[in-house]
């Protein structure tokens, strides 16, 4: 089941983040040493403040039990000339529910909320070095759009990301 996370999922939404930086330190901005040492009224912010999509195991398989075992933000721009564009961050997926359509259905979900708050264009930025995740975004109809050289700076080590769009409206985003 893919739904929006609310108030309710900030503890698993918590431990969920903080797995992700702990085992994923070059997928992201931030670190487990930004987030670790917030409490839960922090992550029931960012749910309040966001649109956070959590993918939940429906329960048939017990390795999962129904808890929380992805998520996604859809993060809006708020300026009048920019609130056309969206970005998509924070994406994960637990190991063990790796390759069971999680990413993709979460990533379609956020397409869905998106185009209904009248967004056309959805923006991300991967690791250039994260094969996985590029062709998974590849897949949900992203196209890689251009380079950020050196974007990440992970314990002494840069990171290169691709900026990735997909066009809700149909339009190719390529020149």
């Amino acid at each position: 089941m893919i739904r929006r996370l609310t108030g309710a999922d900030a503890a698993a939404f918590r431990a969920l983040r903080l797995e992700a930086l702990r085992l994923a330190p070059g997928a992201y901005g931030s670190t487990l040493a930004d987030w670790q040492h917030e409490g839960i009224d922090r992550f029931a912010a960012r749910i309040a403040d966001g649109w956070i999509a959590g993918a939940f195991d429906d329960g048939r398989d017990e390795a999962f039990g129904g808890e929380l075992v992805g998520v996604a933000a859809l993060d809006r721009e708020p300026g009048t000339n920019v609130r056309h564009r969206a970005g998509i961050s924070a994406v994960y997926v637990t190991p063990a529910a790796r390759r069971c359509g999680f990413a993709r259905r979460l990533l379609e979900r956020l397409a869905q909320e998106a185009a209904d708050q009248g967004v056309v264009q959805l923006e991300l930025q991967v690791a250039a070095e994260n094969r996985a995740a590029m062709a998974l975004y590849e897949k949900a109809g992203f196209q890689r759009h251009g380079l950020i050289p050196r974007a990440l700076l992970v314990q002494g080590r840069f990171i290169d990301e691709v900026l990735m769009i997909r066009r809700l409206d149909g339009v190719d985003p390529k020149p």
